[in-house]
């Protein structure tokens, strides 16, 4: 498992890769507390949003929505069989890959990375690097709202409980019956699925989602979840985590940049919406 020290060092590592991976620009400066208060306005209305998007749902939302479930019930069917295959294949190296996944869909990466980059743009005033870090902070919040209350409706037993996969007790808060969905992964792809779209590099998505993608595999690595839980989580934290940084109200605020133009007796500061 990660040492305190070394998933400091990642957390460190996640943040400066996304600060330099940023297209960083300087805006004019506004009250601290204002910005702060409007920020948590623009996050109960995302909230508002988020929640309320399948009663506006079109054709293609709801096959994405069905082509989601079917595939969450066909992996129900072989749940056995992925733990089965994962339990054969442990070892030294592919423990150290799953602490890496382990790391990155603990709660404390989304505070970690969400808190440092909002902070950064507030210090910077820079709205764009600001509102990111408030996205994976509304991103994480509402996927987990959303995962947190199936696992305590489904009841669903965990991998290690050894209770078999179709074992299931509605309305449970017990640890080892809140398997459906995972929390990792959903955690995992909602923060990637942020970070993707707002930092707008093919390698940057690759690398994120390669990490989401290890979390995912890591929960039915460490027998903590089934392989359909892990696959249905991460739907949640990617869809959630992609309306959000695509479609909410934060999202409408665009990046400042500025530009100065010397005149023949001055500066002249442009500033571009």
């Amino acid at each position: 498992m990660f040492s305190q020290l070394r998933y400091y060092r990642f957390n460190i590592f996640i943040f400066l890769f996304v600060i330099l991976s940023l297209n960083i620009s300087f805006a004019q400066q506004k009250s601290v507390l204002q910005i702060i208060k409007n920020d948590i306005g623009d996050s109960f209305q995302d909230g508002i949003k988020t929640y309320s998007a399948p009663l506006h749902f079109n054709a293609k939302d709801w096959i994405t929505t069905g082509a989601v479930l079917i595939t969450t019930s066909a992996l129900f069917l072989k749940d056995e069989s992925f733990r089965a295959y994962s339990k054969k294949n442990h070892s030294d190296i592919n423990d150290k890959i799953m602490d890496v996944g382990s790391a990155y869909g603990n709660l404390i990466t989304p505070v970690a990375i969400g808190g440092s980059v909002y902070l950064y743009g507030l210090a910077a005033t820079d709205d764009y690097v600001r509102v990111t870090g408030e996205m994976v902070f509304e991103s994480v919040l509402y996927s987990g709202i959303v995962t947190t209350v199936l696992k305590s409706v489904t009841g669903r037993y965990r991998p290690y409980t050894n209770a078999g996969s179709n074992f299931f007790l509605p309305m449970q808060i017990d640890e080892g019956r809140l398997s459906f969905p995972s929390g990792h992964s959903t955690v995992a792809f909602a923060i990637s699925s942020v970070l993707s779209n707002r930092i707008h590099n093919v390698y940057a998505s690759v690398g994120l989602y390669t990490l989401a993608g290890v979390t995912s595999i890591s929960r039915v690595y460490r027998d903590d979840h089934w392989v359909s839980d892990a696959f249905f989580g991460s739907a949640i934290g990617y869809f959630i985590g992609d309306y959000i940084s695509s479609n909410s109200v934060s999202s409408s605020k665009n990046k400042l940049s500025y530009k100065l133009y010397p005149g023949l007796s001055n500066i002249n500061l442009v500033v571009s919406f």
